[in-house]
């Protein structure tokens, strides 16, 4: 063989390597989906503050409990507002609480249909003004709360309103959307948290699978930059390595 085809065939070597190298780099950076390393459905809560505290007298619900929008939780007998009320302030009731004025007491309800969870109102317990009461998870708002370990530029695809795809362990299959992105550091690692709603979480026979902590994966449509905008990623995060960018 001659050096000239020895040449050519070294060239020829090199050029499949570098077309290679090059589609590899255009795969790896244009996938158009991303999989979550982690995802839990979770649901919207609303916190039972205390305009007034006291002692627990009465207790209507227990944890686990669901209640309706104006049911009743608990009262509550309240020596600040017996203070107030002797002092001429008025009290009045409104559609966190009923005020006994007579008694001294606060009737606390429910502001939103849900479960009751955290109950810290129980009969007999005295809470200070000011803390929690009890938690109740909103009824029909599960979402997803799901992590990502996603690049510079897969981070920037990922955009507000993009379709995702969110399967259950029974492997059904529920479509969402992104609603929210953040960033956090966990062990020295950049994680996207990205918040996905599906209103399928809560219907059907999927609301009874689709409990708040229910593991799930959960699937992101990325932005199509165009074909070559992986190269360009690739191209401009080695100029950045050798401090040319």
């Amino acid at each position: 063989m001659t050096w000239t085809n020895r040449l050519r065939l070294t060239a020829g070597v090199l050029a499949v390597l570098l077309l290679v190298a090059v589609l590899t780099v255009v795969f790896n950076q244009r996938q158009t989906r991303a999989a979550s390393l982690s995802a839990t459905v979770a649901a919207d809560t609303y916190a039972v503050g205390a305009a007034y505290g006291g002692t627990v007298v009465e207790q209507f619900v227990d944890e686990g409990d669901v209640v309706q929008e104006g049911d009743d939780l608990f009262t509550v007998q309240s020596v600040p507002l017996q203070q107030d009320l002797a002092n001429g302030l008025e009290v009045r009731s409104s559609a966190a609480y009923d005020v006994d004025a007579k008694a001294g007491t606060l009737t606390y309800k429910a502001t939103v249909a849900g479960q009751v969870d955290q109950l810290e109102a129980t009969l007999g317990n005295a809470l200070g003004t000011g803390e929690p009461f009890a938690q109740l998870t909103v009824t029909d708002t599960q979402y997803v709360d799901a992590t990502y370990l996603l690049s510079p530029g897969d981070y920037a695809r990922v955009v507000q309103g993009a379709e995702a795809t969110v399967l259950l362990p029974d492997r059904t299959t529920v479509i969402g959307t992104v609603s929210s992105t953040t960033v956090a550091t966990e062990a020295g690692q950049a994680l996207t948290r990205i918040r996905i709603d599906a209103p399928g979480l809560h219907e059907g026979a999927n609301a009874d699978l689709a409990k708040s902590g229910t593991p799930v994966v959960a699937t992101v449509q990325l932005r199509d930059d165009g074909p070559l905008a992986g190269v360009g990623d690739a191209g401009f995060a080695f100029l950045r390595q050798i401090g040319l960018s």
